[in-house]
């Protein structure tokens, strides 16, 4: 949750804008839960939509990624 945070952080500022306008605390909670592995698998994280999925979903999926290499999962 906290790495997902993180990348929250860098889009936000990225882009100027407040972290809940990239995903919600709850979204987070839900992705880190569900530990999606492709985009139709973060589509299925509350509060992710074709948008965002397609404007963010790399990253996230990249951090969730690099998560399990490390042994996280």
């Amino acid at each position: 949750y906290q790495r997902l945070r993180a990348v929250r952080s860098r889009c936000a500022e990225a882009e100027r804008v407040p972290v809940y306008v990239i995903f919600t605390n709850a979204t987070l909670a839900d992705m880190a839960m569900k530990q999606p592995r492709d985009i139709p698998g973060l589509k299925r994280v509350e509060g992710i939509g074709e948008i965002r999925a397609a404007r963010y979903g790399k990253a996230f999926l990249e951090e969730i990624a690099r998560w399990r290499e490390e042994g996280g999962a």
